[in-house]
């Protein structure tokens, strides 16, 4: 019956990852029209857009850890983990997660040179990094979109190149 309790998580976990398999689908389907546009099939380029639709986010993990250690959403985090609360942790993330808007990467200059990158890399032909810098443009956008969606206006990070004090967030606790 031990068991039983961790596979009534799966869901919890889902419903609350969701954000991140919206940018895995779009990997993958912005690999599907690469291989359209190439007319060939390729697990190389689907990985590459897989991995491109993600990395971006590593940036999450940099500012937890360096950059905004010191803010309370990443003291808050951490706290989580260190407590071994992964699903308070993961819930509180994906609640609180506008309102970190100090994220160095997450801005329209970031998203330009990304869009630039895939341009030129289409120009010159170069698949592979068509594909992986294609796929950070692509996220960048739809992170745009989804706080345009979410909160009905987009989150000032997008529009400075510099990182802003993110807002206190909410705490959120499930266990």
């Amino acid at each position: 019956m031990r068991h039983l309790g961790k596979i009534k998580r799966v869901p919890f976990i889902i419903w609350y990852t969701r954000h991140h398999l919206v940018h895995l689908t779009i990997g993958l389907i912005y690999a599907w029209i690469l291989r359209e546009l190439w007319g060939e099939f390729s697990l190389k380029y689907i990985l590459i857009a897989l991995i491109g639709s993600e990395i971006i986010d590593a940036d999450h993990m940099v500012y937890f850890f360096l950059y905004g250690r010191h803010d309370h959403y990443s003291r808050e985090v951490k706290r989580f983990l260190r407590e071994g609360r992964i699903s308070s942790c993961i819930k509180f993330m994906s609640d609180n997660h506008k309102y970190n808007t100090s994220l160095a990467t997450h801005n329209v200059y970031v998203l330009g040179f990304f869009v630039l990158f895939a341009l030129i890399s289409f120009a010159l032909d170069w698949k592979v990094r068509l594909a992986f810098f294609g796929a950070i443009a692509l996220h960048l956008l739809y992170d745009i979109y989804d706080d345009w969606w979410a909160l009905g206006y987009i989150n000032e990070n997008w529009k400075h190149l510099r990182r802003n004090k993110a807002a206190p967030p909410v705490v959120s606790e499930i266990d």
